[in-house]
């Protein structure tokens, strides 16, 4: 990056129990994967915020990275649940909504990964398909596979789109991996569709300043087009502050 001052990247957090505490965490993997396209990069995991807390993140950070993690509620994509998912954190989802408006509110670039091209879709007002399996068939859980593949294995190749900043990152096809049983289903009008799964599952999406995949980039290290991804969103990161300067 050109700018002499590292970027600050804000990372949605999860939640987990250690020692019988609650903690707030995400995987390493997302930090070396931003730090493959920058090593000077700066990554900050956020905590659950409010509102208000939200915009104040957005005037700190150079960017907001929406990672993978569990499913999100269908009541904020105006749905029932479905019964097929374990579990549901209402107040993870509403900080990654939050943090997603405040963000693009600030005019700062998102990147999202796995369960953030969902939360990117649904804040944007589109909707989710709850459970692939039992409303197409189709399995996308590697680990589901019969053998199943590793966590660093790719598990099929996805098409983009022409035109598309996917396309121009990664080229007409890519090798993949999966691990997700929810997608976008119906797509919000302000997004452009920009890749596909070989049995037409949404995997990418983009609008100006946001760049989303269904898959996990960060598990693909070895693929120089998957750190593409990360090096677009930095890029966007930096001609956004320079634009604010």
């Amino acid at each position: 990056m050109e700018n002499s001052k590292p970027l600050l990247i804000g990372l949605s957090a999860r939640e987990t129990t250690v020692y019988k505490t609650t903690a707030i965490y995400n995987n390493k993997a997302y930090f070396d994967f931003l730090k493959a396209a920058d090593p000077e990069v700066m990554a900050v995991i956020l905590p659950v915020v409010s509102e208000k807390e939200a915009a104040q993140y957005a005037n700190l950070c150079d960017g907001l990275f929406l990672t993978g993690g569990a499913d999100l509620h269908p009541s904020f994509y105006g749905e029932e649940v479905d019964g097929t998912a374990d579990t549901y954190d209402l107040t993870f989802d509403q900080s990654d909504l939050y943090l997603y408006h405040a963000f693009r509110k600030a005019d700062k670039p998102v990147l999202g990964v796995c369960r953030g091209i969902q939360v990117i879709n649904v804040a944007e007002g589109g909707t989710l398909i709850q459970d692939i399996p039992s409303l197409t068939g189709a399995e996308h859980q590697q680990i589901n596979f019969v053998p199943p593949k590793g966590k660093y294995d790719t598990a099929h190749t996805v098409k983009t789109v022409s035109g598309t900043m996917l396309q121009m990152l990664l080229g007409d096809t890519v090798a993949v991996n999966s691990f997700h049983h929810q997608a976008i289903e119906t797509p919000a009008p302000s997004l452009t569709i920009s890749a596909f799964s070989e049995d037409g599952i949404i995997e990418g999406a983009e609008k100006n300043r946001v760049l989303a995949v269904q898959w996990h980039p960060e598990r693909l290290l070895n693929q120089k087009e998957q750190v593409r991804i990360a090096g677009a969103f930095l890029s966007m990161c930096e001609s956004a502050r320079n634009t604010a300067e």
